[in-house]
């Protein structure tokens, strides 16, 4: 699916078309609760949900997340490469460990959860 409409004005017919394709999507794929949906506005930043005419009044008003062109909150499952146990096997041989299971335990699963919102802020700001 097309998401270049994502940089578009906000007031063209492209940005429009794109956001009602977005909330389709959503619609389609996403993990309604209580028929909300994590809200894609510059000012929500996914964090919260809220019914789909309200992400529409956001996203044309205040605008999408830039950054935000792989859909994961909304349903989009991300296509991760796979290993060979050959990889694996080498991957576990390596001397130098990074410990980033143990750090992502120590700091605990919510914040892993949010830690996109500081990335799309972040990449946000530098375009």
């Amino acid at each position: 699916m097309d998401r270049s409409w994502i940089n578009a004005s906000q007031i063209s017919d492209v940005y429009e078309k794109g956001v009602e394709d977005f909330l389709e999507f959503a619609r389609r794929n996403g993990e309604a609760i209580n028929g909300r949906y994590y809200c894609s506005c510059v000012k929500c930043v996914n964090l919260i949900r809220v019914d789909i005419e309200l992400i529409r009044e956001h996203v044309l008003c205040d605008g999408f997340l830039k950054n935000y062109t792989t859909w994961t909150w909304h349903g989009e499952v991300l296509e991760l490469p796979y290993a060979s146990e050959q990889d694996q096997f080498e991957q576990s041989n390596i001397f130098c460990e990074d410990y980033m299971d143990d750090m992502i335990i120590d700091i605990g699963g919510e914040s892993v959860h949010q830690a996109h919102v500081f990335d799309s802020l972040k990449d946000d700001s530098l375009t």
